[in-house]
């Protein structure tokens, strides 16, 4: 597969790429903020301490898969874009259960922004840029 070229890589890509960012970090410190809930609560802490590491999981998923999107492969475009959307949902079906899984639902919607800008006809243009192949002389 060929990548496309970094220097044309259009505005929309870059603040998909941001958005992604703000996403996984606000995300990892919602886990982190869980966890730190967890253990200090007088209550149950099972289940604040497990929801804080999926979600910090999740934002180290949106850093790592982030970066592989930046540098222009579709695939792992692709890959970020179901994965916010399907925490997108996971989220709003959850937050009613537990409410303060809508600060996490906020956080989510930023990185889902970002895959809509990462979809938009420029950026498309440019991630399904290729090297077309040459005819062979036979």
């Amino acid at each position: 597969m060929v990548s496309p070229d970094p220097a044309e890589r259009p505005k929309l890509v870059v603040w998909a790429y941001r958005c992604w960012t703000v996403s996984g970090g606000l995300l990892v410190a919602l886990g982190v903020l869980f966890i730190v809930l967890g253990i200090v609560s007088s209550g149950p802490t099972l289940l604040p301490i497990g929801v804080g590491i999926i979600v910090a999981i999740i934002g180290v998923c949106y850093f790592l898969i982030g970066s592989k999107a930046f540098v222009g492969d579709a695939r792992w475009r692709s890959s970020l874009s179901a994965l916010t959307l399907v925490v997108v949902i996971m989220l709003l079906i959850v937050s009613f259960g537990l409410p303060i899984l809508a600060f996490a639902l906020v956080a989510a919607l930023v990185g889902l922004f970002g895959s809509l800008l990462a979809y938009r006809p420029e950026s498309e243009a440019w991630y399904a840029a290729t090297n077309p192949p040459k005819p062979s002389k036979k």
